[in-house]
């Protein structure tokens, strides 16, 4: 069961970046290949999360997309013990506590009619690149 964090506000697009790039660090020196599945992937989020235009909408909305309630969050947590151990264990861990709270605190706000449309814009855009 997830524990709610009372300080959820205070989670930043900077401490997403830094929680995949622990993953990757971690993963890089548990002797991952940097071309495997795994690798491309995070680097991937990173890369698209430093070229997003507006960083917090893009970071709110990846949120509620990875983990829009507690069962999409224990599912994961699930999964990543079933494959992963130790370190890089604790390092997704970490990052999919911070995407589930960031996603948590988001619902308890409603989105305004503009930005759901601006939400929409920027999804359509993404589908099409």
């Amino acid at each position: 069961m997830a524990e709610q964090n009372t300080n959820t506000n205070s989670i930043t697009v900077k401490d997403i970046e830094n929680a995949l790039l622990e993953v990757l660090n971690t993963a890089i020196r548990q002797k991952f290949k940097i071309n495997s599945k795994f690798v491309k992937d995070h680097r991937s989020y990173v890369t698209r999360l430093q070229s997003a235009k507006e960083l917090e909408k893009y970071i709110r909305y990846k949120a509620r997309q990875l983990m829009p309630d507690e069962a999409s969050y224990n599912r994961r947590i699930e999964y990543i013990h079933g494959h992963y151990s130790g370190e890089l264990r604790e390092k997704l861990e970490k990052l999919y506590k911070l995407y589930y709270e960031l996603s948590q605190a988001e619902e308890k706000d409603e989105i305004s009619e503009i930005d759901a449309s601006e939400i929409i814009k920027g999804l359509l855009k993404m589908s099409i690149e």
